[in-house]
């Protein structure tokens, strides 16, 4: 029987560690190397790649790197993308190596490495750390500006006004019309909140005008809320973040608008205007409403003149922000894969082609970031969005990590899911490494990582399951995972909100210190320093499922000299688990918890406790 052990050692992947340039232009020359078992069991290395529907073969150069031994060739990029795998040759036969590992048998492309041509990352996601803002339920500031109580009804409501020491009404009450009055000036007002964490870019949920809580009724696309403050506050505010190295992206849906909107006012009042070509519109002379809310009529892009206000013009809705005086970095998209579709129009990919052109022409370090539930992989080809919102990828993974039923599963909104058998480690390192080799590799580290959001319940009040032990472990593994990490406000202190509504995930922040979780913002200040100190691993470095058990997990970012060890465990009792450590050659652990783990040449032990959940810094 011929030993196997060296297909442990075997290791390539799309990531800067083994393709340079990581993102080339077409018609420039790409290196590619593998790292394999430093005996002789592998004779010869070939590179064997597909471009424009024909297979070529390299041999490759074998190369000594320390202990490490490389096999290494070029290759000219020279159709839009490339996919590629390696023969590995031995005495018994030749072996190919891809995304899946080491087979036998020729990989399809569907497991092959992939890069694609003219990509131009957003170089400041993969090391930044995200914090999203609910406006009207976060911080007040300015006195002289806000909604107030009876100024005006709405969808079967009036406003009321509400203190921070109370909780939204539930909608049947409130009708989103319940204001707390948080305001751009409050949020300015956390920027040294907003750096305790580390955090580096801003997320708004919407801030045009309109007449709700929520904002996603807009009234007026090209002016932020006079109740948040106006065009001025916001102005100021991207100013005062930008000298603190924040940057700031605002959630917009280009969707539909608000009933209030003048143009669906127009619409209704003058079927031959312009502005009814804006709408799709019933049989019946009725506008059509996007999932059948009768606030949100849905918009129609067969207009172009619609395309132009709102993405095309250099003067549009999508551009104009990015300039001065705002100089915004970016947009999220809400219910971005359902934005031109309506019967037999779907226009969707086309839109966001189209938005990606013209976004990217007024900045291309603008960032683009789709809300999608499920499969985001066909807008995240390069020509379209640069991320979703990841529930796919971390969110719904983690929660079933945590035992709470997928929220897919549970009825309405999703808002009280229930509890379900969790997954153990193999299922979880399942879900995360399907997730991460779905999409180009190159698009990984522009992704949006999250747990909790503004239409997710808070995990963490989710009595039945809660555990904090477990519950640092998976906010740990969303600090390391490749891509940005995202709190929701509020996370990082435990702010209550009970499941069963949106509106229960929509509670005002509290600012009395003696209110927060001291255990909550010291796991998230550590590892806000934590990523920062190891910004450049985390931004440029590969990843591995490197162990999975029924109870535990190992993911690991390494580049080169460095490998960060992210191992949660649901032990009952401290237990120690084996790594192997023929791919990495770890040489020793520095820092934190240094201590529990024992190096071998081959092996790595880690002493875990119950429920358990470390980040270990390895020497390569």
């Amino acid at each position: 029987m011929v030993s196997t052990t060296w297909k442990q050692s075997i290791d390539s992947n799309v990531s800067a560690l083994y393709v340079q340039p990581l993102y080339p232009k077409q018609g420039e020359m790409v290196s590619v190397s593998i790292q394999v078992d430093s005996s002789n069991t592998i004779k010869q290395v070939r590179l064997v790649s597909f471009q424009l529907g024909r297979e070529m073969q390299i041999v490759l150069d074998k190369v000594q790197e320390g202990s490490r031994t490389l096999y290494k060739g070029s290759f000219k990029l020279v159709d839009t993308s490339a996919y590629w795998y390696f023969f590995l040759v031995t005495d018994e036969r030749a072996y190919s190596y891809s995304k899946v590992g080491v087979k036998a048998s020729v990989p399809p492309l569907a497991e092959c490495f992939h890069l694609v041509s003219d990509l131009v990352p957003v170089t400041w996601v993969g090391s930044g750390l995200c914090y999203q803002v609910f406006p009207d339920r976060f911080r007040k500031g300015d006195l002289s500006v806000g909604a107030r109580e009876g100024q005006y009804r709405f969808d079967g409501g009036e406003v009321t006004i509400h203190g921070f020491d109370e909780i939204p009404l539930e909608f049947e009450e409130g009708r989103c019309l319940d204001f707390f009055n948080g305001d751009l000036k409050g949020i300015e007002d956390a920027i040294d909140h907003f750096k305790s964490l580390g955090v580096t870019v801003l997320y708004l949920n919407p801030i045009g005008m309109s007449r709700t809580t929520h904002r996603y009724d807009c009234t007026d696309f090209f002016h932020v809320d006079e109740k948040l403050g106006g065009d001025e506050a916001f102005a100021h505010l991207c100013e005062a973040l930008h000298k603190e190295g924040i940057r700031v992206v605002v959630d917009i849906s280009i969707n539909h608008t608000g009933t209030e909107h003048p143009w669906y006012k127009k619409a209704l009042s003058d079927p031959s205007s312009k502005e009814a070509t804006y709408y799709y519109i019933n049989e019946d002379g009725s506008v059509a409403f996007w999932q059948d809310v009768e606030t949100l009529p849905q918009l129609n892009y067969n207009s172009e003149e619609l395309r132009d206000l709102i993405y095309r013009s250099p003067d549009s809705v999508l551009r104009s922000f990015l300039r001065k005086p705002y100089l915004q970095d970016g947009w999220r998209l809400d219910v971005a894969s359902e934005v031109g579709r309506r019967g037999d129009d779907q226009l969707c990919e086309e839109i966001w082609r189209e938005v990606r052109q013209a976004v990217k022409k007024e900045n291309n370090q603008a960032y683009l970031v789709g809300e999608d539930w499920v499969d985001s992989t066909p807008f995240l080809q390069g020509d379209m969005w640069d991320a979703t919102m990841n529930y796919l990828g971390s969110s719904r993974p983690m929660r079933s990590w945590m035992g709470e039923k997928d929220r897919y599963m549970a009825d309405g909104w999703g808002q009280n899911p229930g509890t379900t058998r969790a997954f153990n480690g193999i299922e979880f390192a399942q879900a995360l490494q399907s997730h991460l080799q779905s999409m180009p590799q190159q698009m990984l580290s522009m992704q949006m990582n999250l747990i909790n959001s503004h239409d997710t319940p808070r995990l963490y009040a989710h009595q039945e399951i809660f555990d904090f032990s477990l519950y640092a472990g998976i906010v740990k593994l969303l600090y390391v995972l490749p891509g940005m990490p995202n709190i929701y406000y509020g996370e990082e202190i435990a702010l209550p909100g009970p499941y069963g509504s949106v509106e229960s995930a929509r509670y005002p922040m509290q600012w009395d210190q003696e209110q927060w979780n001291k255990d909550f913002f010291s796991l998230y200040s550590r590892l806000g320093q934590f990523r920062s100190a190891h910004a450049d691993t985390l931004a440029h470095g590969a990843w591995k499922l490197l162990y999975s058990d029924e109870y535990s997990l190992c993911f690991v970012r390494y580049t080169n000299h460095e490998a960060i060890f992210c191992i949660l465990g649901k032990h009952e009792m401290p237990t120690t688990i084996t790594l192997d450590n023929t791919l990495l050659q770890i040489t020793c652990f520095n820092g934190c918890d240094a201590e529990r783990a024992i190096v071998h040449t081959h092996m790595i032990e880690v002493s875990l406790k119950e429920r358990d959940s470390l980040l270990l810094v390895g020497k390569r």
